[in-house]
């Protein structure tokens, strides 16, 4: 028997209606008279993640772990156990554990290695997944596996709620200058805790913002804080939609609406990170320096099923204050050619741009360039020459993480607080032992060319107190004692913060620069 939905001159509302009939009618066929009883869940599951395939990089289907994944964190938490993990090989162990977290009260240690949570192995799956699996409902028990010093152990964790921080480093550079990191504007209290940041300093005079790998977030958040550095009735970001089109200003003159702030971005800052770099250089008012931003310029939003899985649909694309489209191209259903995109990394002076994407900002009408991204006023191109070949190996395979775990296995973060008082002292006196020495030549020299010689193992030695300071005794002290001395766009920046006269001249009608 042949069954069929025949169309004629229709509308497009037609045309769309018929298709709608036409799977409705394909799924009811099948269930009732397909030769085997058919379970509809994985065929609709399946055709709804091929669905969202085809359209742009941002939309797509979530399943019910996915939903509420991505759904936890808009209030500014989540219930879990509270620690941070990486992976070594196909093991997951414990790097950092939340002050006052169910973790901490358990007795979780750093160096744990992971085993299972509830029965369910953490051996070899991916991160994401793992993260899954630990949090969970309020007051319900996570019962951890884990090797401890080469011991299995079980530690029963009271999962609760866990506030998730905006704000990462914050401290002063100098008497006058102030540097905070802001890692992501997921929470609802990112400009509350920039605040509480800032207030925590003394006589801060100028800023340099870091949103380098920020992510984005809530479009509130960004729009909330951008207001902090600009004056009332100032343009922060439009969103085009199909049917409708909303233009954000600020409110009131913001708190550091007067301060000198240079803004730090790179290929990782994205969304809502992108619409503060946008509207900050479009009127204006901070020095943007690094690398063309990611890219991330449409609007989600979240649609939930009655299952609890759900959709993420695109509904609007932002604009920033002077007309730029932050979205960079893309072509629907062409994820993969999307993700590897490689132009993005590319300085303005080998990038065609053309005039139809040449903008100017709205006090000095100064260029600035669309064309997907915030192109920044002084591009840093990525270094390959401040490390020799050994360090740079060192970095990119994440060799520091393995050798950061090795030593706190053979050493007590408590015993470098005792050898070395303060981070200063560890910083200057810590010393890279034998056994160090030679897991990092391990790790890394697979070929003769690969040599460790004294410069090399400075660098990685420099590193590695570092990364040592940043544990044993606050988040922070990283950047503070390594990376004002070795990152080259923090360091840029802190001499273009201290120069009034270049600033004003960056700020002036002239075309961004290449360093």
């Amino acid at each position: 028997m042949l069954c069929w939905l025949c169309c004629g001159q229709i509308s497009a509302q037609q045309h769309n209606q018929q298709h709608l009939e036409k799977l409705n009618y394909a799924y009811t066929y099948l269930r009732n008279n397909y030769v085997d009883d058919v379970d509809l869940e994985p065929l609709v599951e399946a055709a709804l993640e091929a669905t969202f395939k085809e359209l742009d990089p941002h939309s797509s289907y979530l399943s019910r772990e996915e939903f509420m994944a991505m759904y936890s964190g808009i209030n500014g938490e989540y219930s879990g156990v509270g620690f941070s993990m990486t992976t070594l090989r196909d093991t997951l162990i414990v790097t950092r554990i939340l002050e006052g977290s169910p973790s901490e009260r358990a007795g979780v240690k750093k160096n744990d290695r992971l085993i299972s949570v509830n029965g369910s192995s953490l051996i070899g799956i991916e991160h994401e997944r793992a993260v899954e699996l630990l949090r969970g409902k309020k007051g319900s028990v996570a019962t951890l596996s884990i090797i401890r010093g080469g011991e299995p152990i079980s530690i029963d964790v009271v999962r609760d709620d866990i506030a998730t921080r905006a704000i990462g480093d914050s401290f002063m550079l100098n008497d006058s200058v102030a540097y905070v990191r802001v890692d992501s504007f997921l929470s609802k209290t990112t400009t509350e805790e920039f605040i509480s940041a800032m207030n925590s300093l003394q006589d801060v005079k100028s800023l340099i913002l870091d949103l380098r790998g920020n992510i984005g977030g809530l479009l509130p958040s960004a729009v909330q804080f951008s207001e902090l550095f600009l004056k009332r009735g100032d343009v922060i970001v439009s969103l085009e939609g199909r049917k409708s089109s909303t233009t954000y200003q600020a409110s009131k003159n913001g708190n550091y609406a007067d301060m000198p702030v240079v803004v730090l971005i790179d290929e990782d800052t994205a969304s809502a990170s992108e619409i503060v770099a946008g509207a900050l250089q479009d009127h204006d008012r901070a020095v943007i320096v690094g690398r063309r931003s990611y890219g991330k310029g449409l609007v989600q939003k979240l649609i939930k099923f009655k299952d609890e899985s759900g959709m993420r649909i695109t509904t609007s694309r932002y604009r920033t204050p002077s007309g730029r489209i932050i979205q960079r191209p893309y072509n629907n259903g062409e994820l993969e050619e999307y993700l590897n995109d490689r132009e993005r990394y590319s300085p303005l002076d080998t990038t065609s741009i053309p005039d139809s994407l040449v903008y100017t900002t709205l006090n000095t009408a100064r260029k600035v360039y669309g064309g997907g991204g915030i192109m920044p006023d002084i591009y840093i191109a990525m270094d390959s020459t401040s490390h020799t070949p050994f360090t740079r190996a060192v970095i990119e395979q994440n060799v520091v993480q393995i050798a950061i775990i090795d030593i706190f296995d053979r050493t007590p973060i408590d015993d470098f607080k005792t050898v070395y008082p303060t981070a200063e002292e560890l910083m200057k006196n810590y010393t890279l032992d034998n056994f160090t020495v030679s897991l990092l030549t391990s790790q890394v020299c697979e070929s003769s060319e690969c040599v460790a010689d004294d410069k090399s193992l400075e660098e990685c030695r420099a590193i590695i107190a570092a990364q040592i300071a940043e544990e044993a005794y606050m988040s922070g002290f990283y950047y503070r004692l390594y990376g004002r001395y070795h990152d080259i766009a923090l360091i840029r920046a802190m001499e273009i913060i201290g120069d009034k006269l270049f600033q004003k001249r960056i700020l002036s009608p002239i075309t961004p620069q290449n360093e």
